[in-house]
């Protein structure tokens, strides 16, 4: 079959890959999970009684500036670099307490680098255009997820086993940002080693999203963009390994990039080194950025896109929209998967329907394969990419331990790691969603899937698909969506491909919500440059308190 009359089939007749299951036990185990689910949620909203705080609402013009807007001014003069960092540090103080998303400051270290780059600037010695070019970011603060390394900093990853590790050397993302004259002004909280969607950890606490405190502001990367959204930082540095940037980005309403893979460096992060040299998680894993307007997307790639020039310096350049080919996916039918909320459905065709009214464009609807155990599949190629978490765990404790002895503490709290953590260390124990005699059959069915992808994404494509099923849950809600919800997300760092996490709007209760838009792979600058042109027409990011 031709590869036109294939995608044909594709659009029209979703292929089905793979029946749904007529396992009986895995029907009603199906039901039973939809039925917890409905119950925690319930149990949630009367444990929180409602609504949570609010932060308070963004009012330093300095602030509601974009990166972008900040380098240019302040090279330019027209800005001091040491009152943007004061601005900074006065929203963090502000909102800190009701987020908890930082964990080390550097307040005074940033305020000395800042009067230096004021200096650069009255010297005179550099002309505009230089500092434009090789100091892209100059002045700009940022902060980075604890989970790269900052030189001297703590690289614990939130786990009690490496409570005293510190970095001796900066991420490479963190050390291009640095280079492009960025002012590092603290790191923020993650969950515990990353894995889990909720920003949690027994050492640094929980962080709560500044829309709403009692919800999540998701994992791993949840303390980079609550502060973001808060207005306490204006880019960030995250990593990507099933969805730790986009999701974040999705319940606190920015903008974040999981770049095609080998783009930007990921060496640096968290566990330890010494432990555990991430390996096989490099295959997946990928560092990027957090944004709170999409058009700081552009330098901040710009300064990280390294590993290919040739795609590096496609980013910034314009877009012909006419070209354009948009897609979009309203569903993926798989095991124990929770279905997209109507709002978010919606507000994902209007975002399409948006460029067919503009620029004349075609969107269509299509819809995935049927692979009813893509999850499984997804924790099997994480098994195979990151075979010895817990042997990188115990490296870091010095002891013994029974993983599933553990496991059982931790539900009572008497574990020294958090339950996420035990959960994703037993992965290989839990036989409904891995299976290792099938390791083979699920490592062919993902190299299907990005046949599927290639053939179903060219030059002009994207896709939209939503990132999560609903807006920010309750705490603790996720304990039953976090691993059925991975392959939204999560399916495309095992592909490569780029996608851009798009802000696009508010539900009835004021929390955000946003999609993904994914390309072909190396075609990173069309999925950044469609959020941008939706942000200029749907308005983009909304400080909290004025939603």
């Amino acid at each position: 079959m031709s590869d036109s009359n294939f995608i044909n089939k594709v659009i029209s007749n979703p292929v089905r890959a793979m029946q749904k299951s007529t396992n009986i036990l895995v029907r009603i185990e199906e039901q039973v999970i939809i039925f917890l689910r409905f119950i925690l949620h319930r149990a949630m909203i009367i444990w929180f009684g409602g609504k949570g705080k609010t932060v308070s609402p963004v009012e330093n013009p300095l602030l509601l500036k974009s990166a972008t807007k900040l380098a240019e001014e302040i090279r330019e003069g027209k800005l001091r670099c040491e009152n943007v960092i004061e601005a900074y540090i006065e929203r963090i103080q502000e909102v800190d307490p009701y987020i908890n998303a930082t964990v080390e400051r550097c307040f005074e270290v940033a305020l000395k680098e800042a009067r230096e780059v004021d200096s650069l600037v009255a010297s005179g010695k550099y002309s505009k255009e230089k500092l434009a070019e090789e100091k892209p970011l100059l002045g700009v603060p940022f902060t980075v997820k604890m989970l790269l390394n900052v030189k001297g900093h703590l690289n614990s990853g939130g786990c009690q086993c490496f409570a005293n590790d510190r970095a001796t050397s900066d991420a490479e993302c963190v050390a291009l940002f640095r280079k492009a004259g960025a002012i590092f002004i603290a790191t923020t909280n993650v969950p515990e080693i990353g894995m889990n969607m909720e920003t949690f950890n027994y050492m640094h606490g929980r962080t709560n999203n500044p829309y709403d405190t009692n919800r999540v502001a998701g994992g791993s990367s949840g303390g980079e963009a609550s502060l973001i959204a808060a207005g306490g930082s204006v880019i960030g540095l995250g990593n990507d390994l099933l969805g730790s940037l986009r999701n974040p980005a999705h319940f606190n309403g920015i903008f974040g990039h999981k770049s095609t893979h080998d783009l930007v460096p990921n060496k640096g992060s968290c566990p330890p080194e010494k432990f555990y040299k991430m390996t096989g998680a490099y295959e997946i894993l990928v560092a990027g950025p957090l944004c709170r307007y999409a058009e700081d997307m552009i330098p901040t790639m710009r300064v990280l896109a390294v590993g290919n020039e040739k795609v590096r310096r496609t980013i910034g350049q314009p877009v012909d929209f006419k070209k354009l080919k948009i897609l979009y996916l309203t569903e993926m039918i798989y095991a124990f998967n929770p279905p997209f909320r109507k709002d978010i459905i919606e507000g994902t065709k209007t975002a399409a329907s948006y460029f067919r009214t503009h620029y004349g464009v075609e969107d269509k609807e299509v819809k995935f394969p049927i692979l009813y155990d893509i999850a499984s599949c997804i924790i099997s190629e994480l098994n195979r990419c990151v075979p010895d978490l817990t042997a990188s765990i115990l490296g870091g404790t010095g002891r013994p331990l029974s993983v599933k002895w553990d496991l059982i503490k931790s539900m009572f709290g008497k574990s020294v790691f958090s339950l996420n953590l035990n959960i994703c260390m037993n992965f290989s124990h839990f036989p409904l969603i891995y299976s290792k005699g099938k390791s083979t059959y699920y490592h062919e069915m993902m190299q299907k899937v990005a046949q599927y992808f290639d053939i179903l994404l060219d030059e002009n494509t994207v896709l939209f698909l939503p990132s999560f099923p609903t807006t920010a849950p309750y705490h603790h809600e996720l304990i039953l969506s976090a691993i059925p919800t991975i392959p939204y997300s999560g399916l495309f760092n095992f592909l490569g491909l780029p996608v851009t996490e798009c802000h696009f709007g508010y539900d009835k209760e004021g929390l955000p919500f946003g999609f993904q838009i994914i390309g072909r792979k190396n075609n990173d600058n069309l999925t950044i440059a469609c959020a941008i042109e939706l942000q200029k027409a749907f308005g983009g990011w909304t400080s909290p308190g004025k939603v």
